[in-house]
């Protein structure tokens, strides 16, 4: 999967200095509040063809946090800035 940019992003992450374009590219995000208040940071990603094609075929998503600790996550479709354009 690849990150891309949206409108609402306000802060940009950048590589580590010690990892090579392959291994990390700079991400976009929200940082602010969700709908319900609570402190958030969004990010957006597009998967590829051959992503799709496993998740068509019920391989599923891997998420991976890397530090030593799981923060609360969530994975979905739905943008979350559409109730806030209406």
């Amino acid at each position: 999967m690849l990150p891309k940019d949206f409108q609402e992003a306000n802060f940009t992450y950048h590589k580590p200095a010690d990892m090579t374009d392959e291994q990390c590219s700079s991400l976009s995000v929200f940082i602010g509040k969700d709908g319900d208040g609570f402190p958030c940071i969004i990010s957006k990603w597009q998967p590829n063809k051959e992503d799709i094609e496993a998740i068509n075929n019920g391989d599923g998503i891997w998420l991976c946090i890397t530090g030593t600790g799981m923060p609360p996550v969530s994975l979905f479709t739905d943008n979350p800035f559409e109730s806030q354009r209406s």
